[in-house]
C-alpha cells in the first residue's frame, strides 16, 4: 500500500467517524395518512426507468412539469463522484443517478442542463431549470432565494503537496493561497475564518483563489500556482486517490448544514421530490446509490425541507 493510499484511508475514516454522527434527526412531515413520503404501494406501477412510480407523489408535481414529462435539472459536472462527464459526454455520478431514481418515483425524465456552480442559483431564480443537484449546500443564506429538500451531509478537507510541507488544515491555513470553487461554502464561509485566527496567530491570512470546479483548483495545485484546494471531502479524496503526490489533509471539518436538491424559492415541486427521496431511501435504493459511489457515509436518515443549521 503506498503512502498516498494510506493517507486516503485514513482520511476516509476520518470522513466516516464525523459524518455517519451527523446524519439528519429532524423529523420530516406525513402525507394524510401518516405515511412519509409515499403512496399506497398496490396502486403503484413499474416507470420508464425500471423504478416503481409512487402514484400520490406523481400526482403531486406541478402540472406543467407533469405535462412536460421532464424535469430540467442544473448540474456542474466536473466534481467527481458526485458528478462528472465521460469521454463519450455521459454526465455519470451520485447525482445524476439520484435524480434518475428521483425522476422514476415520480414518473418524469430527467434532463440535464450543464451549468457552472456560481450560475445554478440564477438559473433557479431566472426559471431556466426546475432543480439543481450539484453538491449544493443548503445554507441559511441560500434559502433566503431558493428552497432545499436535503439528501446528504457533508464535511471539509484540503487537498495538499504530498507531505502537507505548509502543514494545512481545513480550520487554519495561514499565509497560503487556497483555492476553492467560485460560490461554494468554503469560499464563502470557512476560508474568510482563517482571517481572524491567522491574526491572532501573528500570521498572514490565506489568499483565495476562485475557481469553476475542483478540475481547475487541481491543475493549479499541480503548477504550484496555489499551495492547497480546499473543498467538499468527497472530491478532495477522489482526487488525492487518481493523483500521485497530492494527500487529503485533516482533521475533517464537517460542514454545519445539509446539502440538498435545490428549487426555485415556493416552488411546488420541492414537497414531491422530498418525498421521493425519502421512498428511495426506504426501498434501499439510496443507499445502493451511495455505495456505488463509495460515498455511504453521507448518507441521511430522512429527507427534510430547507435544513439549513447556520
Amino acid at each position: 500500500m503506498s503512502a498516498i493510499r494510506r493517507k486516503s484511508t485514513v482520511s476516509a475514516l476520518a470522513l466516516a467517524g464525523v459524518l455517519t454522527l451527523s446524519a439528519c434527526s429532524a423529523m420530516v412531515p406525513t402525507n394524510e395518512d401518516g405515511v412519509t413520503g409515499g403512496g399506497d404501494p398496490a396502486a403503484a406501477a413499474p416507470s420508464a426507468g425500471g423504478h416503481v412510480v409512487d402514484e400520490k407523489l406523481a400526482e403531486s408535481v406541478p402540472v406543467e412539469v407533469r405535462d412536460a414529462g421532464v424535469i430540467r435539472m442544473a448540474i456542474t459536472p466536473s466534481y467527481p463522484p458526485f458528478e462528472s462527464t465521460q469521454a463519450d459526454g455521459t454526465i455519470v455520478g451520485l447525482d445524476p443517478d439520484l435524480a434518475h431514481a428521483i425522476g422514476g418515483v415520480l414518473g418524469l425524465e430527467i434532463e440535464f442542463v450543464p451549468t457552472s456552480f456560481d450560475a445554478i442559483i440564477p438559473a433557479l431564480q431566472a426559471g431556466d431549470v426546475d432543480m439543481a443537484m450539484s453538491s449544493i449546500g443548503d445554507t441559511v443564506e441560500r434559502e433566503a432565494v431558493v428552497d432545499f429538500a436535503t439528501y446528504y451531509w457533508n464535511g471539509t478537507l484540503v487537498l495538499v503537496d504530498e507531505g502537507n510541507p505548509l502543514g494545512l488544515t481545513p480550520e487554519l491555513a495561514c499565509d497560503a493561497r487556497v483555492g476553492v470553487v467560485r460560490g461554494s461554502l468554503q469560499q464563502n464561509t470557512f476560508l474568510p475564518a482563517h482571517t481572524e485566527r491567522c491574526e491572532d496567530a501573528g500570521e498572514a491570512p490565506p489568499t483565495s483563489s476562485a475557481y469553476q470546479d475542483v478540475a481547475q483548483a487541481i491543475l493549479a495545485l499541480q503548477s504550484n500556482r496555489i499551495d492547497g484546494v480546499m473543498a467538499d471531502a468527497p472530491p478532495v479524496l477522489d482526487a488525492e486517490t487518481k493523483n500521485d503526490g497530492f494527500e487529503a489533509a485533516g482533521p475533517l471539518l464537517r460542514n454545519p448544514n445539509p446539502g440538498g436538491v435545490a428549487f426555485p424559492k415556493d416552488s411546488a415541486l420541492a414537497e414531491p421530490v422530498r418525498g421521493a427521496v425519502d421512498v428511495l431511501i426506504q426501498d434501499g435504493t439510496y443507499g445502493e446509490v451511495l455505495e456505488r459511489w463509495g460515498l455511504s457515509d453521507i448518507a441521511v436518515e430522512q429527507s427534510e425541507l430547507n435544513g439549513a443549521v447556520e
